[in-house]
């Protein structure tokens, strides 16, 4: 069969390899629509499942390899500036932390179907010393079973729907720009909530307190309950925290809510860019009945670079 003139996959395996490149290396561009169109064309001919396959996992292994190696020799720093990039910072980076805690690299076998985990695990493993040889085992295997989906997807529903597979010729060559607008859309989706979101968390962080108002606090013995909501492989990367600080980590604040004084003066704070943890935790804390609840501005870092005194966290 000849291919249109026009369609994307004129360009064979190598328009496969580019749209899952681009997505695993960051490029906000959905690589699903993609992948289910190519298992489609497995049907008529046109491609293999096993040339799909191979070119799918190579792609995703080559762009994760990228963010591994960079990883390894940014470290934390690269999770803040991925943390940059996502909508929603605050919980993508720290359900990633708190994943590898719980399951390590077997989180490499899922993190492909979980929005937000899928870029941030190679960075991870890389920051965490993963061996690169274990790195490339569950990495490849869950790329496999990723692609896996949305291919077998598409070749099933081209089986199923004989009823349109006389169209289907004259359809090819507006598939490309079906497969465009979704794109489009998941763009533009992905850029009004984070523009809602970003909004929301200027708004919170009006509430916030600067390092040298806290330390004016402490100076005073003021009753201050300081609350370091990072997650605990931030304890071990940076093993710092602000004086008396109570080490609660983001995910588990909810179940240790008792372990924090509602009727006292609370300052939260974390490791990532714009505060987000600290901020959603602030408010959390506010909605469960706090009076006097404040996110660090800055942070840890910020408390630090102004010299002010820290404590090691003492590993258990």
């Amino acid at each position: 069969m000849t291919p249109s003139p026009t369609a994307w996959w004129d360009f064979g395996y190598a328009g496969i390899f580019g749209c899952v490149f681009l997505e695993q290396v960051g490029v906000p561009i959905p690589a699903f629509p993609a992948l289910v169109a190519a298992g489609a064309l497995i049907v008529s001919g046109e491609l293999s499942l096993a040339g799909c396959l191979l070119t799918a996992v190579v792609a995703a292994l080559l762009a994760d390899l990228i963010w591994y190696g960079i990883g390894r020799v940014r470290g934390g720093a690269v999770l803040n500036l991925m943390c940059r990039l996502s909508w929603r910072p605050d919980s993508c980076v720290s359900k990633t932390k708190t994943a590898f805690v719980k399951h390590g690299t077997k989180t490499l076998l899922v993190s492909k179907f979980i929005p937000g985990l899928s870029t941030l695990a190679p960075p991870m493993s890389g920051m965490l010393q993963v061996p690169l040889a274990r790195f490339v085992l569950f990495d490849g295997i869950g790329s496999l079973l990723w692609a896996l989906g949305p291919l077998l997807a598409g070749l099933y529903l081209q089986h199923r729907l004989k009823t349109l597979e006389d169209g289907f010729a004259s359809m090819k060559s507006y598939l490309p720009w079906g497969c465009g607008i979704i794109i489009v859309a998941v763009l533009a989706w992905r850029y009004f909530n984070r523009r809602r979101y970003l909004s929301s968390l200027q708004a919170a962080l009006k509430r916030g307190i600067r390092p040298q108002e806290l330390k004016s606090m402490l100076d005073q013995n003021r009753d201050v309950v300081i609350v370091d909501v990072r997650a605990e492989i931030d304890h071990g990367v940076k093993p710092l925290t602000l004086p008396h600080a109570r080490l609660i980590p983001y995910t588990a604040l909810p179940r240790r809510l008792s372990e924090i004084p509602l009727d006292k003066t609370i300052v939260t704070y974390c490791d990532c860019p714009k505060d987000q943890a600290a901020v959603a935790i602030a408010d959390m804390l506010t909605n469960t009945g706090a009076k006097d609840a404040h996110p660090l501005l800055g942070g840890l870092e910020g408390w630090i670079n102004r010299g002010f005194v820290t404590e090691t966290i003492q590993a258990p």
